[in-house]
C-alpha cells in the first residue's frame, strides 16, 4: 500500500494506491529491523533516550473510550429497522432465506478500512468538539520527522512498551498510522490508520496463567501487531498511537482486576508509558530496502 498520489479521488476518498507483489518467503529475508525509540516530546527515532526519569501519564476513563475510528472490524453490521425503511422481519419472502433477506438489509455500525483519525459525528462514542485522536488527552502519539526517502514497511511491527498503572489491570493500545502532510484536497493531513491492536496487562506474559500489576511498578509488555506492507512516502511521518482503549472495536477495561466480563463497576486508571534510558519504550520496524 502507499503508492497512490495522496489526493482526493471522485468519491472522496484518499488515493492511498498500491499493488500485488510476490515474495518467496515469509518473513521477507531482505528485512531491515529497525528500532524506533519513543520520546516524551512525542519525537520516535533511533537514539535512545539520555534522560533518567521520563515518561508520559494520561488517565484512562473506561466511561469515556477512545472511539473506533476504522480499522480491522468485523461484524459492525446492524439490520435496518422496519421504522427505517428495513424489511418486515415477520414477512420473508419465499424465494430467498432469511440470511439472505437480512444481509440485503444491513447497515454499517463502525465503518471498517482506513480513515483519517479524526472523531466526528458517525463514530460510535465521539463528542464534541471534534478531535484528531492525537489531540485526546488519553492518547499519546510518538512519530518521526517528516521522512527524507520513500520507506517501505512490510511485515510485523513490534512495539514493546516500558508500562506502569495506578491499576492492577488495564489495557494498552498501540495503532500504526501513515502521516500525510498537509495538501489543497486535505488541509490538516491526513492520519491514515493502517494496523492496530490491544494487550490486556493481565495477559501480557501468558494467556493461561494471568498476572496483575503492581500499582507504580514499571513493566515490560511486548505487543505484535498484524503484518502489514505500507510505503511510507518521502515528506510522510510514521506515527505511533498509544492509548488503553479502541471502543467499540475493544471491550473497556473496567481496571478493577474483576473476572473479565463480571465486573460490577468501572474505574479510572492512571497509565504510564515511560520513555527513559532505563525504561526505554520503543517499536521495532520491519522495513525492506529499496532496489534501486
Amino acid at each position: 500500500m502507499g503508492t497512490g498520489d495522496g489526493t482526493k479521488t471522485k468519491f472522496g476518498n484518499l488515493n492511498h494506491g498500491g499493488f500485488w507483489r510476490d515474495e518467496a518467503e515469509w518473513p521477507i529475508q531482505r528485512t531491515q529491523f529497525q528500532t524506533l525509540f519513543m520520546h516524551k516530546d512525542g519525537s520516535l527515532d533511533s537514539f535512545e533516550s539520555m534522560q533518567h526519569d521520563s515518561s508520559l501519564t494520561y488517565t484512562f476513563d473506561p466511561d469515556d473510550p477512545v472511539p473506533t475510528i476504522g480499522g480491522q472490524l468485523v461484524g459492525m453490521f446492524e439490520i435496518i429497522p422496519p421504522e427505517e425503511g428495513g424489511f418486515d422481519t415477520n414477512n420473508v419472502p419465499a424465494f430467498m432465506d432469511q440470511w439472505t433477506h437480512a444481509r440485503n438489509n444491513l447497515r454499517e455500525v463502525v465503518a471498517a478500512g482506513g480513515w483519517h483519525q479524526k472523531e466526528g459525528p458517525q463514530w460510535s462514542n465521539a463528542k464534541k468538539p471534534y478531535k484528531l485522536l492525537k489531540e485526546r488527552p488519553d492518547v499519546l502519539a510518538f512519530e518521526t520527522d517528516p521522512l527524507e526517502d520513500d520507506i517501505e514497511v512490510t511485515g510485523e511491527v513490534i512495539a514493546k512498551l516500558w508500562i506502569s498503572s495506578t491499576a492492577v489491570d488495564t489495557d494498552f493500545t498501540v495503532k500504526l498510522v501513515d502521516v500525510y502532510p498537509p495538501s489543497e484536497d486535505y488541509p490538516e493531513g491526513y492520519h491514515l490508520n493502517l494496523v492496530d491492536t490491544i494487550r490486556r496487562a493481565r495477559y501480557r506474559d501468558s494467556w493461561t496463567d494471568p498476572e496483575f500489576l503492581t500499582p507504580g511498578q514499571p513493566v515490560e509488555i511486548s505487543i505484535a501487531l498484524w503484518p502489514t506492507a505500507n510505503v511510507f512516502k518521502k515528506g510522510h511521518r510514521i506515527r505511533i498511537d498509544v492509548s488503553s482503549s479502541n471502543f467499540p472495536r475493544f471491550d473497556v477495561n473496567p481496571n478493577t482486576g474483576d473476572e473479565v466480563g463480571r465486573h460490577t463497576k468501572m474505574v479510572k486508571a492512571i497509565n504510564t508509558v515511560h520513555t527513559s534510558s532505563k525504561f526505554a519504550s520503543r517499536v521495532i520496524v520491519p522495513i525492506i530496502p529499496s532496489e534501486d
